[in-house]
């Protein structure tokens, strides 16, 4: 993929390039550590996360892993290190207990922009929460994931993929210590789509500039409408639902263009607002 700007500082551990109008592809840099979530990498892509989420002309974001692996989660070096009492490198915010996944996951989920996880290899433990943190999630037929967590005697990986494929299977996998191959993942809701490693770019690239060009704005509404819906009633989840409608069409330029192209029997221009 050749990216019209290359916007990598030396020695980050992030490649950040836009392949086309309103995407930004960021590759998560540490392969000899598997991607793994030391202080710099999660620091680094907090504040990519937070620049890019606040401007407008993003219109979508696609996060990857460069080598054989998505992302290995917390790096464990760092943890044994937190756990003598060294910070230095440790994979939580500042001087807080607060892990710096959480931070990472809560942007992708509430961003108005839309996410795709390209998921180039294994992901575990933290880095299989954020994997299931993507709106769309695009998956390498080598890629496999899940929590790897009971191994290292740990509690976790439930409450994104939880979300994906219910208490009861986060429960089987989890305590079954492996990781699913990507046909299982694609079977259980955790992939959305499973491809051969070497298209998986240029998938993700086709899905992404299709994102780009759609009415992100509305996205952003309904990725709202989304999380307020989770576990509320069904007379309480419609009437938010409504609520998004009347916002919708008070605060989305592209609505009236949606309309009109349906109308005029054209493709519609959306300009993301």
């Amino acid at each position: 993929m050749k990216a019209q700007y290359e916007l990598t500082t030396p020695h980050s551990t992030l490649r950040v390039t836009t392949p086309g109008p309103g995407i930004v592809w960021i590759t998560l840099n540490r392969p000899h550590r598997l991607n793994a979530i030391d202080r710099r990498l999660g620091a680094e892509l907090c504040a990519e996360l937070e620049r890019r989420f606040a401007d407008h002309a993003t219109r979508v974001v696609v996060l990857t892993g460069e080598g054989r692996a998505f992302c290995a989660g917390d790096d464990l070096g760092a943890v044994e290190e937190h756990l003598r009492g060294d910070r230095t490198h440790s994979p939580v915010v500042g001087d807080t207990a607060d892990p710096i996944y959480l931070r990472i996951i809560e942007m992708m989920v509430t961003a108005r922009a839309p996410v795709i996880t390209s998921i180039n290899g294994f992901a575990a433990g933290a880095g299989a929460e954020i994997a299931c943190a993507g709106d769309l999630r695009i998956a390498a037929s080598t890629a496999r994931i899940g929590s790897g967590l009971l191994r290292v005697a740990q509690a976790g990986s439930v409450a994104m993929l939880g979300r994906l494929v219910g208490p009861a299977r986060a429960t089987e996998i989890y305590l079954s210590g492996e990781l699913l191959d990507a046909d299982a993942a694609e079977r259980a809701g955790i992939f959305g789509r499973v491809v051969p490693p070497a298209e998986l770019e240029a998938v993700t690239l086709v899905e992404a500039e299709r994102l780009a060009r759609s009415a992100t704005a509305a996205i952003g509404l309904f990725k709202e409408l989304r999380e307020r819906c989770v576990g509320q009633p069904v007379e309480m989840a419609l009437r938010l639902q409504n609520s998004v409608h009347i916002r919708n069409n008070a605060e989305v330029a592209d609505a009236r263009e949606g309309a009109m192209a349906f109308l005029e029997k054209r493709d519609p221009h959306f300009v993301g607002r």
